[in-house]
């Protein structure tokens, strides 16, 4: 029989990355035994609403596992400031003598700790820490003291099942089609941090480069980015703009692409799902060093190049992989081979975990 479980991490609405995998895990985990939900989405019309939910939530936490003796607790922990309503889930599961399992999602405390942070995880050397990426976890034990036994390593590639087959890479392309324009694709959140600027200056390049291609950009427009946004648009040569992307729709705009690019300076980077998203698309991914991305891209499944250089470089990049199609061929080919070795990877790892957990 398996042991029942605490479920403490945000739900959609709203959707986005982090809510996006809690659902994810908790679909998982209710498929093996029984879990209680508290949700830590921000939900109320007004501050003091929201508040007082996140205390109701904790209280009702609290009369959960006193009458549960033999429950474990998964915490989905926070980037910012809400780790501090994290630890009054963590303190009371200390209290009670609950095992606490914690999965990671953010850099935000590995780049930089805050005293917030550091309260936080003196309390959390009993725990098991879940990472994202081997680079993670060696980062979470020196910057928190945290014993690398107590660490397991489970990407994001494991809730997306298998590539599909419509994925499978492209048939080599003979040289007389090196006219054909490629297809170069941002999709993201597009603000500043993101890249989309990087993404507008990498397509001038390449028209200085008489480099032939068609670009396509997909993703909501922050405020602040709208004015910069529309410019950029409005001046380029052979773009399209999808607007925001789901499910089929996204799909698609993936299996039209050739090259992603994702020059992030979004200093907390994690581990992009739209990363994974291209790659089992056999999408050839050009993107900056933040958080995991350097793992997604190893094996030859991408290139990455810091944030002050990518210009230069992805469009240095494009151009010869423009030359020489086989070359194209190729990197896609290892592109999609990346997505099948990290997502039976990750299977097994989060299949041990749940045992772990629900034992």
């Amino acid at each position: 029989m398996t042991r029942p479980v605490a479920f403490v991490g945000p739900l959609p609405p709203p959707l986005h990355g982090f809510s996006s995998v809690c659902s994810l895990m908790l679909a998982r985990l209710r498929l093996h035994g029984a879990v209680e939900v508290f949700d830590r989405a921000p939900r109320g019309s007004n501050r003091a609403q929201r508040m007082l939910r996140q205390v109701r939530e904790v209280l009702r936490y609290f009369a959960t596992l006193r009458g549960s003796a033999h429950s474990a607790i998964y915490l989905a922990l926070s980037g910012g400031l809400g780790q501090a309503i994290d630890g009054l889930y963590v303190l009371t599961g200390r209290l009670l003598g609950r095992q606490l399992f914690v999965h990671h999602h953010s850099f935000a405390y590995l780049n930089r700790a805050t005293l917030v942070n550091r309260l936080l995880f003196s309390q959390l050397h009993a725990a098991t820490h879940i990472v994202l990426s081997e680079a993670m976890g060696s980062a979470l034990a020196r910057r928190y003291r945290i014993d690398s036994s107590a660490i397991r390593v489970v990407s994001n590639a494991a809730f997306l099942g298998p590539p599909a087959p419509i994925a499978t890479p492209p048939i080599a392309t003979p040289p007389s089609a090196t006219a054909t324009p490629l297809a170069i694709g941002f999709l993201s959140n597009i603000t500043f941090d993101k890249g989309f600027v990087e993404f507008f200056a990498v397509l001038t390049q390449l028209r200085r480069l008489a480099v032939p291609y068609r670009a396509m950009i997909a993703g909501p427009v922050a405020q602040d980015a709208r004015a910069t946004f529309d410019r950029l648009l409005a001046t380029a040569d052979q773009v399209a703009y999808a607007g925001p992307l789901y499910d089929d729709a996204k799909s698609l705009f993936y299996q039209q692409l050739d090259i992603l690019l994702f020059p992030t300076r979004y200093a907390n980077e994690a581990e992009p799902l739209v990363i994974h998203e291209a790659l089992r698309a056999a999408v050839h991914v050009i993107a900056c060093p933040r958080g995991a991305i350097p793992e997604l891209l190893s094996n030859g499944a991408g290139l990455v190049f810091d944030v002050d250089g990518f210009v230069a470089n992805a469009a240095r990049c494009i151009d010869e992989l423009s030359r020489d199609r086989s070359r194209l061929t190729r990197a896609r080919e290892l592109s999609f081979a990346q997505a099948q070795r990290l997502q039976l990877r990750a299977e097994a790892q989060l299949a041990e975990l749940l045992r772990q957990i629900q034992q």
